[in-house]
């Protein structure tokens, strides 16, 4: 009669597959196998794991696993020896016999559970990055983010439109008054000056719009920002102010010698002298530097020349 391990061996061999086949379903090592077919229990782990891989084993070919396990316990002597006792044994001895049975057979349910449930986590796939999710949340963050960039670039939009409708409001008031007819009294009065609320501190060249001829001796000129532009305005040796010129803004400057305007966006940026416009050239990203006088612009003065 054939052993147990050349059975398994004529089984799978007459279904025609390999043990390279078997060991790529079940996970068991290719030497394991062989040490199977060929009886050599001593070359296995022992235990639970034998018979979890004579279970796998028979499970692939298609045959009855209990029956195969029953074989594989008796070929590789694990099977509870056969009582040869007269059956004339005490009550006591027999229930003993009975109770130490059951126990076996417990043990044996509990070990097939544990390999059930090892084969069952080989099987099982690994578990994936829920990647779709981690996509979702940053989908939602940048969202998040443009949202609130473009509601910052509206409120700072509606903050520049009130000062520069009130500019524009006290220009138009000063020129309609100025237009008004006179008479021959020997004393004229000038238009009331309205000052237009302002961020920037009051002093004696304040940002804020006037006539031409507000004060005798003075000046003015006027710079609006078609895009954003930084900005640094001196008058009379006195820096004004230092700041980004928000699109559509503009401000009004009033000196009595010379009013220095630096732009970092040249392009985009108008001026009026004395509320004539004047063109001082310069393209979109160009820092250009632009120089006035009380008869208007001023060529800039060449850099001093480098000391080597």
């Amino acid at each position: 009669m054939p052993s147990f391990g050349a059975k398994l061996k004529l089984e799978r061999e007459k279904r025609k597959i390999t043990l390279e086949q078997i060991s790529h379903s079940t996970k068991i090592g290719t030497r394991m196998l062989q040490a199977l077919e060929e009886d050599n229990f001593n070359q296995l782990p022992g235990g639970i794991f034998n018979r979890g891989f004579v279970r796998a084993y028979s499970r692939f070919l298609g045959l009855d696993e209990d029956q195969t396990i029953a074989d594989y316990m008796q070929a590789s002597g694990d099977a509870p020896p056969v009582s040869t006792e007269p059956a004339s044994r005490e009550d006591g001895s027999h229930e003993n016999a009975t109770r130490e049975n059951q126990d076996r057979e417990n043990r044996e349910n509990r070990d097939k559970d544990k390999v059930s449930r090892l084969e069952a986590s080989a099987d099982a796939p690994p578990r994936q990055v829920p990647w779709g999710v981690f996509a979702g949340a940053l989908l939602v963050v940048a969202l998040a983010l443009s949202f609130w960039s473009h509601r910052r670039r509206e409120y700072m939009r509606q903050a520049v439109r009130p000062n520069s409708a009130a500019s524009a409001t006290q220009l138009s008031g000063q020129a309609s008054g100025s237009d008004l007819p006179t008479t021959g009294s020997p004393t004229t009065s000038s238009p009331a000056r309205v000052s237009a609320p302002s961020a920037a501190p009051k002093t004696s060249h304040d940002l804020a719009p006037a006539s031409p001829a507000a004060i005798p001796g003075e000046f003015t000129v006027v710079i609006q920002a078609r895009e954003e532009s930084w900005t640094t305005i001196t008058a009379d040796g006195k820096t004004i102010s230092s700041e980004l010129l928000p699109a559509g803004s503009e401000r009004v400057v009033r000196g009595r010698k010379e009013i220095t305007v630096r732009t970092g966006n040249a392009g985009a940026v108008d001026f009026r002298f004395n509320e004539k416009k004047v063109d001082v050239g310069g393209d979109y990203g160009e820092v250009k530097i632009v120089t006035f006088g009380p008869r208007g612009i001023l060529p800039n003065a060449p850099p001093p020349p480098s000391t080597p």
